[in-house]
């Protein structure tokens, strides 16, 4: 039989050749067109963005009006956060550039009747504004921003809080007495509940612990877990299935870590809500945070002493120089931060901070949300922040050695720079940064300061008496005072007097309402920098601290204690490694 031309076989070096193309480029003839086709498409995608761009130019020049391609800017954080998204989106209009007061917004339309309102909202914060005609484009790259500098929010969600200051809830005391009947609440009610009791007890998270009966209910208040309720095991199957939607996760998925967020909007505050699922033996256990709107502290409430207070003071007026705080998670290292940076907040310096998450906000810093999952690690953020010019940088966290190496050699080329790092005290964390893999002649001369500290409750002022200690424990107390630098610039009272509090309606019954910090700090003069070149222990370093006037953070807690500011026990608890 004849074979015709389309039955002639493939020679086989030809196919040979085709098979180790298709093996190379890992793709057949179909998926290579495909491939093609695509990279057309975008071409053609990015001509029709370029004719967008040049079209909305030549209208804003017909129309008199300043023209800016904001498509590639980098957006501004400390400009775009002067607005809610909401504001932006329905003015068409975007904050992308911001100096001192001056403000320079993009605007779609000029003819939005919402424009006006959005810049009379600005003039109103004493912003001068210039606003210049951007593309549809541009507007939704900027707009882009807010999802990389705010945690994701969702629709106001209906849930009512009593932010009255009423102790622990009276509600969660009904929710507990109804039993099963419970079932005729929504769980947006059983939310409500639950946020109002947390809020009335100053509580910082709420733990959703499912046993095989019941639902335990706990609130940490003052970094304590304190019980708060008991719920009938029949609330917890939708309380769980509402926090998932609300936070935006998969309510199918049961035997695997999640973690998501949601607002709650009330007439007084708005609280962002951090969500975590973790699988349990008796179903999934859930921690809410509550994240208010914090405002940052003054150094002088943060409860530094006097030689410790004086020379933060001049250490961070000085224009470079890498300052550490040390401790564990909770011990409030952050809040420091953040008291140094409202102090150096002034007009004419250019702060940037890389955290994870952004817990606080200050008008005039730039705050960039590190984000793992995407490539912005801390370490990637902080080399690209430079070249933003800033004065003053804060790394949220130094744990590995690219991060350690970026912040001291820009401490060393110039900026301040503010960070934390997780040792036990202060004088540990020298050898932990060399540990990381940074030169002794690196570390030396960037580092400045380094504080370490832990947080103590107060004593609750309403309810607060005199304590009589036992003999061991008085005995204790007087010798670690005893050991107190002579030229720490602290003087002892003759008579030792401790205090504490039994409980009153004020504080929960608990006896603290409130906390407060308690510190080490050693700056890093020519001695302590020879020390480190030499990589020295810790006890070395700590014995040349105290020679010159650091007392130990349980000293700080101790002469917190003889001031009625907090009890001898606590301060034990909490300084005791």
């Amino acid at each position: 039989m004849k074979k015709t031309d389309n039955m002639t076989p493939i020679p086989k070096d030809d196919l040979k050749k085709r098979e180790r193309r298709d093996l190379i480029f890992g793709q057949t003839g179909g998926e290579f067109h495909a491939a093609k086709a695509e990279k057309v498409k975008h071409v053609l995608e990015d001509l029709n963005r370029k004719f967008q761009e040049e079209d909305v130019a030549r209208h804003a020049k017909s129309a008199g009006l300043p023209y800016f391609k904001l498509v590639g800017f980098p957006t501004d954080q400390a400009a775009i956060t002067t607005v809610t998204e909401k504001q932006a989106r329905e003015a068409m209009a975007v904050p992308f550039y911001r100096d001192g007061n001056h403000l320079k917004v993009g605007v779609v339309d000029p003819k939005n009747p919402q424009l006006n309102e959005l810049i009379s909202f600005l003039e109103k914060k004493n912003y001068a504004v210039e606003t210049y005609i951007v593309s549809g484009y541009g507007f939704e790259k900027a707009m882009e921003r807010f999802n990389s500098i705010r945690a994701p929010k969702v629709e106001q969600e209906n849930v009512k809080i009593d932010e009255s200051d009423t102790g622990f809830s009276r509600e969660l005391k009904e929710l507990s007495d109804m039993g099963s009947s419970i079932n005729k609440l929504s769980p947006t009610q059983l939310i409500s509940q639950l946020l109002s009791g947390a809020v009335s007890t100053r509580a910082s998270d709420i733990h959703l612990q499912p046993e095989k009966d019941y639902l335990e209910i706990r609130y940490r208040v003052d970094g304590v877990l304190q019980e708060a309720t008991r719920l009938d095991r029949s609330a917890y199957q939708p309380l769980v299935s509402r926090i998932k939607i609300l936070s935006k996760l998969k309510i199918n998925v049961t035997n695997k870590p999640q973690d998501g967020s949601f607002v709650i909007q009330t007439p007084m505050h708005t609280f962002e809500i951090r969500v975590s699922f973790l699988p349990s033996a008796y179903g999934e256990a859930i921690v809410l945070r509550l994240l208010g709107e914090q405002v940052a502290l003054n150094i002088a409430d943060i409860g530094m002493r006097k030689l410790a207070y004086k020379q933060v003071s001049e250490e961070i007026n000085k224009p470079n120089g890498l300052i550490l705080t040390t401790g564990p998670t909770g011990s409030g290292k952050t809040t420091t931060l953040y008291s140094f940076l409202k102090t150096v907040n002034k007009p004419g310096v250019k702060i940037i901070t890389l955290e994870n998450p952004i817990e606080y906000r200050l008008e005039g810093v730039e705050q960039i949300q590190i984000d793992e999952k995407a490539g912005l690690t801390f370490a990637s953020a902080l080399k690209s922040t430079l070249r933003q010019d800033p004065d003053v940088l804060m790394v949220g966290e130094i744990r590995d050695f690219d991060t350690a190496e970026a912040a001291a050699q820009a401490a060393l080329t110039g900026h301040l720079v503010f960070s934390t790092l997780h040792t036990n005290d202060a004088s540990g964390a020298i050898p932990r940064f060399l540990n990381l893999g940074i030169k002794p002649v690196v570390l030396a001369p960037a580092l400045s300061t380094v504080i370490a500290q832990r947080l103590v409750r107060k004593l609750c002022q309403d309810c607060k008496e005199v304590q009589k200690l036992d003999d061991q424990t008085m005995s204790r107390a007087k010798h670690i005072l005893s050991e107190i630098p002579k030229n720490s610039e602290e003087v002892l009272p003759d008579k030792l007097v401790f205090y504490h509090s039994k409980g009153c309606g004020k504080c929960n019954h608990l006896g603290y309402k409130g906390r407060i910090g308690v510190f080490e700090l050693f700056i890093v003069d020519d001695e302590m920098q020879q020390l480190i070149f030499k990589e020295s222990s810790t006890v070395q370093i700590k014995d040349l601290a105290v020679k010159k006037g650091m007392i130990s953070m349980i000293q700080d807690g101790l002469l917190k204690a003889l001031e009625g500011v907090t009890d001898v026990s606590e301060v034990f608890r909490v300084t005791e490694e």
